[in-house]
């Protein structure tokens, strides 16, 4: 009755489409006992491949309905800038007859759009502090890589050739506004009991001009710096005893199923950083 009153049909037809169903696989679907209702364990089963059926269903429409419409990459600002010739397949046959859309967002804007499913899979940074939201989600990891920190030729320790944790007291250290990359650099700070003080800046770039400028030093990717390595202008260090990682990674949503077209693509960008990746995988 219930199910009628929210399928707007009557009782008898629900009965009756149950019954049919029964006819046609030969089982029983639902016990009725004492005015109660529950599956049996063939209708455990139907109802598992009911649930495939309709995913299935919805992903055969939203297809159809992008066969000529651009394929929707989401991706992070930093990849997209420093990657983005590496992954994005426009001479490759596979993808020839094919047109993309390419959107690149900050790390909370890519998490966001994964939550309210506006995108089904997006190319960026993951943090280990931020484990609630990986664990919701499928992680395919495409590389690691390690963050330098960066100063300016000119800066005192830009001339040790050891430098260590203790070294960096009472130094202006610059941070990214994303509030899980900034944790994981002073987490790692905190833990080798260095006392630096901190500035908020908004991103790598706008970090990278700053050390330029002589405003302070900060833990980047080298990514970032390379066209300027080897003009006495900047210098990355390793520290002793420290090392900050972040990896980047494909992430989709396990319960939203990944077109053909997207499943071909996150392949491919798989495999390119298989190919071209390997300096940065530790």
């Amino acid at each position: 009755t219930e199910t009628a009153r929210r399928m707007f049909c009557s009782q008898p037809t629900i009965s009756h489409q149950i019954q049919q169903l029964e006819e046609k696989y030969k089982t029983i679907l639902i016990q009725r006992k004492n005015r109660q209702i529950e599956l049996t364990e063939q209708g455990e089963v139907f109802l598992q491949y009911a649930r495939k059926i309709l995913l299935l269903d919805k992903q055969m429409e939203q297809e159809l309905h992008q066969v000529n419409s651009p394929l929707s990459v989401h991706i992070s600002h930093y990849i997209a800038e420093k990657y983005f010739a590496t992954i994005l397949p426009l001479h490759i046959d596979e993808f020839e007859q094919q047109s993309f859309s390419i959107k690149s967002n900050c790390y909370e804007s890519l998490k966001e759009k994964l939550l309210l499913e506006k995108t089904s899979f997006a190319i960026m940074p993951i943090y280990e502090n931020d484990s609630e939201f990986q664990q919701a989600y499928k992680v395919d990891l495409l590389f690691e890589e390690e963050l330098f920190l960066i100063m300016h030729c000119s800066h005192p320790l830009a001339g040790r050739k050891v430098i260590y944790a203790r070294d960096l007291k009472n130094q202006t250290l610059l941070l990214p506004e994303n509030l899980y990359l900034q944790q994981l650099i002073k987490d790692k700070i905190d833990q080798k009991n260095a006392q630096v003080q901190y500035m908020q800046m908004t991103n790598f770039e706008i970090i990278k001009q700053a050390v330029l400028s002589g405003m302070g030093i900060s833990f980047l990717p080298l990514k970032i710096i390379e066209p300027l390595l080897g003009q006495n202008k900047i210098m990355a260090k390793s520290i002793h005893g420290l090392c900050i990682k972040r990896q980047n990674a494909i992430v989709s949503n396990p319960q939203k199923m990944l077109t053909q077209r997207e499943l071909n693509f996150c392949k491919y960008v798989k495999n390119q950083f298989i190919h071209y990746g390997k300096p940065l995988l530790n």
